[in-house]
């Protein structure tokens, strides 16, 4: 069922993405002018003149607001999905830094030790600091969502690059597989072993760097030469 007018609003109002005050302006200088009329109207006006993206439209829409804050970070799209939760593209409000967040679904913590897992796999990502390898940079909990953030990379993993373009050439595969080495040598100095390294958790940027990503399957060497497993 869609929302009314008012209901949309005070949606949109409660999800912390504009002020009371000013989309009250808005809609009332729009209305002098004979727009918007309806909930759908103003959603479209405000995904066009760039006010809200898509995905911000589409959970206020659908009442599921809780997705859209994160703290000081506003989710700006999903990037993608899978059995643990989703991975959304944000921004720190006051930093004005664009970040992926890497949430827990609700569903999840239902399932014995998952959230204990899902810090694990945050404290392995925080003990890396590399050209090479996704930076984390902070984590909590909202609304009963956990969360890690992390470095937003702009580009693809090369398992899509792969299947979308064909293999690449051998010196730029190789230039990859270098970077990847770098980063896993020095993951594997602070007593972290990756355990799941492929293409798709491979990411190449813009100017050309490989980042690894997901650490969710990771090994952390204890001492003694034990070691203690992050898998999720």
């Amino acid at each position: 069922m869609s929302p009314t007018f008012e209901d949309f609003t005070k949606q949109l109002v409660s999800s912390g993405l504009l002020a009371e005050n000013e989309l009250g302006q808005w809609v009332e200088r729009l209305q002098g002018e004979g727009r918007p009329t309806t909930a759908e109207e103003l959603r479209n006006l405000l995904v066009r003149e760039g006010r809200l993206t898509r995905f911000q439209a589409a959970c206020v829409w659908e009442g599921k607001t809780q997705w859209l804050r994160f703290g000081e970070y506003e989710v700006l799209d999903r990037i993608g999905h899978g059995g643990m939760g989703m991975v959304l593209k944000a921004r720190h409000r006051r930093m004005d830094r664009v970040v992926a967040i890497k949430t827990l679904r609700p569903q999840m913590m239902r399932e014995p030790g998952a959230v204990e897992r899902f810090y694990r796999e945050v404290k392995a990502a925080a003990r890396l600091n590399h050209p090479n390898i996704v930076t984390a940079y902070d984590a909590g909990e909202h609304q009963g969502i956990h969360y890690l953030v992390m470095e937003y990379v702009e580009g693809e993993d090369l398992g899509r690059l792969v299947t979308e373009h064909g293999p690449l050439p051998v010196q730029e595969a190789v230039e990859c597989v270098l970077q990847a080495a770098r980063g896993l040598a020095y993951a594997h100095q602070q007593g972290v072993i990756h355990r799941d390294i492929k293409p798709g958790n491979l990411l190449l940027d813009r100017c050309g760097a490989v980042k690894i990503l997901d650490m969710g399957l990771a090994r952390v060497l204890l001492p003694g030469g034990e070691t203690e497993p992050f898998a999720l």
